[in-house]
């Protein structure tokens, strides 16, 4: 049974390979860059950019082997600041390109639809494919619920790939209301009751 831990900042360039491998045919990032070679080339560096912020704004958990990654926002961090915002906007637009337009369509329709209350929000969770299947996605989502068990809160997500939506029902996520990009793809937002605390 693969095992997850908590990984630190020095993790960072495996983090972002596996999550650029995970998310290379995932229907969000394919609407944001329609084009597949260049979506390999730019997603590394676009996971760098989100790695800056995640450790202090939650916790990143991963398989033992960085097969598989979870990127968590602890309560009160889900939404980014405005200091954050144009601390990061120039590095973004350098990533994305023109590609920039659509990013922040998404990134501001997800904002919108994330929770008012405190939850331990699931900001990307993504397994290596040469590994998926095998446990280790469960292993690094299981960690993150774990610590919101301890903080007896919610979690949260959002997809754009329906298929998994049973594999987030299995974690005891249930669907909380869905959207659609204009032109673009459609969303669902999953949250998980918070255990209470004995």
């Amino acid at each position: 049974m693969p095992h997850a831990r908590l990984l630190k900042p020095t993790d960072n360039l495996e983090i972002a390979e596996t999550l650029a491998r995970a998310f290379q045919t995932e229907t969000g990032w394919s609407y944001v860059i329609p084009d597949a070679k260049l979506r390999a080339q730019r997603l590394t560096g676009m996971f760098h950019l989100f790695l800056r912020d995640e450790h202090r704004k939650g916790a990143v958990y991963g398989t033992d082997g960085i097969e598989a990654v979870t990127l968590w926002r602890g309560p009160g961090n889900a939404r980014d600041s405005m200091l954050d915002i144009a601390r990061l906007i120039v590095p973004f637009v350098q990533q994305l390109r023109f590609s920039i337009f659509r990013g922040l369509e998404v990134a501001d329709l997800i904002e919108k639809h994330l929770p008012k209350e405190p939850v331990w929000y699931l900001h990307y969770a993504g397994c290596d494919p040469a590994y998926q299947g095998k446990g280790y996605g469960g292993a690094a989502i299981r960690a993150g619920l774990e610590r919101a068990d301890q903080d007896g809160l919610p979690a949260y997500l959002e997809t754009a790939d329906e298929h998994n939506i049973a594999l987030y029902q299995s974690f005891g996520f249930a669907i909380k209301h869905s959207w659609q990009v204009p032109e673009g793809p459609q969303f669902w937002g999953m949250q998980r009751p918070g255990k209470t605390r004995h």
